[in-house]
């Protein structure tokens, strides 16, 4: 007997102490026979308004059509969920939660149990997202069009656009790996699907915003390009490699043949690798399923250049749309666009690397039979190399994130910054990493909240009201106290030479929005344990 009273006192306690809404209805008669305390505090509603009442007849639920039908499901269903389901608070407001209902016996009566989540914070989030989503596209579009028509003023515009696209785009990128990480609460299957969705949208913009801004600073005579001696091999393995899961996934056969006097070139790694990717991805994407793609690299001693050729078994190029195929933001024709995806700006942009090599790319293509593009570039067969170098092969490493699960305070940050999404999301999720994070919104703020907190690292933004984040450093920088603090850049500035000003300036690190911000805390991880 004592036993059956000290498991419902344990019951009792666990109903009065639950974080989430508990309803308990007489699934006979459809009366509520107890509600706990976080319910009433979530709908407003007192314990009278709710108790031995229909389920119907409450305020919160009266409006939800066809409860009474409702409630039948929930008699007549051991286990049912609703992941998102409007109750009307006493106040009138709205509150999306997440119900969860389970039938039990207790004792010779039968029991619906009624769990009830408050999930308004992330939807918030969410709708935050969708609404940054739509605002970045329409950016992207007036931004787009100005950089085609505004040729005179293109330095100016690149810097803008630069900023202006990567903030938004530092918002949506930031909300989706929080949700993802769990900083507002456990998602369900398909709204984790849904995150995945918009981050992927999100990665899909910013590569069509690099894309545009290379396109523009090889025009403007500001691209970064720097030739040295490349591992052909190694560079045809790593680019192989970001197309493999494509492949495998459409049964394309892959082929990579190299001839032996193929070692090294002179070139740029990083943009070789982007022209050899961008190549392969349009062999795979064009080509049907189980058709065949092949990498070739020969080298002439006699003419003094390397061929690299990607020929595919794919849909192939009409004669006519050979001409149009690497102007920029020019798709062959509307079927094509609709049914792959594109911005037209891949081959524009190979052209344009490959002719700052000093190249060329030929085109041999026949409409149903496929298309062979080889890129040309000065080779001299005196180059040579270490043939028995391992070959290193890239690698993408999958999305994960670990339980968080912060037990002190870890640091203190001041964050810089005057762009309200960009201080929700980096403040929720360092602060749900166990830190102390103090907000700043100018350059005169954090020279006063740096006194006042002593923080550990100062997060700071470049475009701030009253003093940008260049001068303030400076500024902090002539105070003995503050010489040796670690501030690192988080900026939408992306331009050449912007990571330089901010190092010149005095500060430690340098983070282009957007930013993931796992890396963001590894980066401040490794101060914090050199200041420890």
């Amino acid at each position: 007997m004592q036993t059956l009273e000290d498991s419902e006192l344990r019951y009792r306690r666990l109903f009065e102490a639950a974080q989430d809404g508990i309803l308990i209805l007489n699934a006979e008669t459809g009366m509520i026979e107890d509600v706990n305390p976080y319910l009433i505090k979530m709908l407003g509603y007192s314990r009278e308004e709710f108790v031995e009442k229909k389920l119907w007849e409450v305020g919160a639920f009266r409006d939800i059509e066809a409860s009474k039908e409702a409630f039948e499901a929930l008699q007549a269903n051991e286990y049912i969920r609703y992941e998102d389901l409007p109750l009307k608070a006493k106040d009138g407001s709205l509150v999306q939660v997440e119900f969860v209902s389970n039938v039990y016996m207790a004792g010779s009566q039968k029991i619906i149990q009624c769990n009830i989540r408050d999930i308004t914070d992330r939807k918030q989030a969410e709708e935050r997202i969708r609404q940054l989503n739509v605002d970045l596209e329409r950016r992207v579009a007036e931004r787009t069009m100005e950089l085609v028509y505004a040729n005179q003023v293109k330095d100016e515009f690149l810097a803008n656009m630069s900023h202006e696209l990567r903030t938004p785009l530092s918002g949506i990128l930031g909300f989706s790996e929080s949700l993802m990480a769990g900083v507002y609460g456990e998602l369900v299957s398909r709204q984790d699907y849904a995150v995945q969705m918009i981050r992927s949208s999100g990665e899909h913009l910013l590569e069509l915003i690099n894309d545009i801004l290379d396109i523009s600073r090889i025009e403007a005579g500001k691209f970064d390009f720097r030739l040295e001696e490349v591992e052909v091999n190694q560079i045809c393995h790593a680019s192989l490699a970001f197309i493999r899961q494509l492949a495998n996934k459409k049964s394309i056969m892959v082929e990579y043949t190299i001839s032996e006097d193929a070692i090294m070139i002179f070139a740029d790694p990083r943009r070789l690798k982007e022209v050899l990717i961008n190549l392969l991805n349009n062999a795979v994407k064009f080509t049907p399923a189980k058709g065949r793609v092949i990498l070739d690299v020969q080298a002439s001693a006699e003419e003094s250049l390397m061929r690299f050729s990607i020929q595919d078994t794919g849909i192939g190029i009409a004669p006519e749309d050979l001409p149009k195929l690497f102007h920029p933001f020019v798709q062959l024709d509307g079927g094509l666009s609709r049914q792959y995806e594109g911005t037209g700006l891949g081959l524009a942009l190979v052209k344009k690397m490959v002719e700052l090599h000093d190249g060329r790319v030929e085109v041999r293509s026949e409409p149903g039979r496929g298309s062979r593009f080889t890129v040309v570039l000065p080779w001299s067969a005196g180059m040579q190399a270490l043939n028995d170098r391992d070959l290193v092969e890239s690698s993408v490493e999958p999305y994960a994130v670990a339980p968080l699960v912060p037990l002190r305070i870890r640091g203190k940050i001041l964050l810089a910054e005057d762009h309200e999404t960009n201080v929700l999301v980096t403040r929720d999720y360092l602060e749900n990493r166990g830190y102390q994070v103090f907000i700043a919104r100018s350059g005169r703020e954090v020279l006063s909240k740096v006194e006042e907190f002593i923080p550990d690292i100062i997060l700071m933004d470049i475009q701030m009201p009253d003093l940008n984040g260049i001068d303030t450093t400076r500024r902090l920088r002539t105070d003995p106290r503050f010489a040796t603090l670690p501030i690192i850049a988080l900026t939408a500035f992306a331009m050449l030479g912007d990571r330089e000003r901010c190092l010149e300036a005095g500060m430690n690190e340098y983070v282009s929005k957007p930013f993931k911000l796992k890396e963001l805390e590894r980066m401040m991880e490794r101060f914090l344990n050199f200041t420890d």
